[in-house]
């Protein structure tokens, strides 16, 4: 038997169970799944009153496996399945490591920009013909856009002043990831800051939106996962752990339209994780935990 606790989607973790159960007949698996707010507060209610239900956890904010690690609630493994996998996307102490990942670009509407139009660069959305036509969405409720303006703020070569000239060339905010792609889809916006795998699935279906990646400093969310360290169930929770980031497991991902950690796994019309690792903004996750709320802070004091 064996317990994930995650903030996927369910269409997503249904898929993992039933290739998972189709490999291995003798081991059941089962999955609750809620925002990755919720299920934090799942973990810490049993973790306080005893013991924690889950053998794995799978959730969207690679900082809050900073406070697992802190707080000692997970077990190392080194898995073999990730032996082609940079080591940029494991923890050093190989207690948790990513399984998919998350990336921001600007998703552009196709009707109002041509191909030569679409940004390249963030400082490209400074020019004046974007302007009052970009938005993002508020980083309040979304820790992709929390992760990508810290990302941002730290960043020597962007910092506040960037954030105070995409305010003065009208940059709006939108709440929720899904409503900034569509918005731009609906042609309210030119460009949207947007995550990869909404864009792509709106795309699919037809939608007048294209999504380009930045030439440099691409906003990378990893969605690691990891053993909690007294599970009753630890071979098993191993065995779902290969599982994952194995070509089966990562294919469910490619279905969604989501970046696979896997190398080895390929999705049109995005970056490989080897060019991931090269174009990645950095982040530092320490000091976003800590300086979370200054962030959110003076983010709204520009563009509240």
């Amino acid at each position: 038997y064996v317990m994930l606790y995650s903030s996927l989607k369910d269409s997503q973790l249904a898929a993992i169970r039933e290739g998972f159960m189709k490999k291995y007949p003798n081991i059941t698996m089962d999955y609750y799944t809620a925002g990755t707010g919720n299920v934090m507060t799942k973990l810490a209610t049993e973790h306080q009153s005893g013991g924690i239900a889950a053998d794995m956890i799978w959730v969207g904010d690679p900082t809050n496996y900073l406070s697992f690690k802190k707080d000692g609630l997970l077990m190392p493994y080194d898995s073999p399945a990730a032996a082609d996998i940079p080591d940029k996307f494991k923890d050093p102490d190989r207690l948790y490591m990513s399984a998919r990942l998350i990336m921001l670009g600007f998703v552009y509407n196709t009707n109002l920009l041509k191909e030569d139009e679409v940004p390249r660069r963030w400082e490209d959305l400074l020019k004046p013909e974007f302007k009052d036509n970009i938005a993002l969405t508020d980083p309040t409720t979304a820790g992709t856009t929390m992760f990508t303006v810290a990302g941002l703020v730290q960043s020597p070569k962007y910092g506040w002043e960037f954030m105070e000239k995409l305010k003065a060339n009208g940059l709006r905010l939108e709440n929720g990831s899904s409503a900034v792609v569509n918005k731009a889809a609906a042609g309210e916006y030119k460009v949207s800051i947007g995550v990869d795998y909404i864009a792509r699935t709106v795309m699919a279906q037809g939608a007048t939106v294209g999504f380009a990646y930045t030439e440099e400093d691409i906003p990378i969310i990893e969605s690691p996962i990891a053993i909690i360290r007294n599970t009753k169930n630890p071979e098993a929770a191993k065995k779902l752990y290969d599982y994952i980031i194995s070509d089966e497991g990562q294919s469910v991902l490619l279905e969604e339209f989501t970046m696979p950690i896997n190398p080895a796994m390929k999705l049109e019309g995005a970056i490989d994780v080897k060019e991931a690792e090269k174009r990645m903004l950095p982040v530092d996750p320490e000091a976003l935990v800590r300086d979370k709320l200054e962030i959110l802070k003076k983010f709204d004091s520009i563009f509240k």
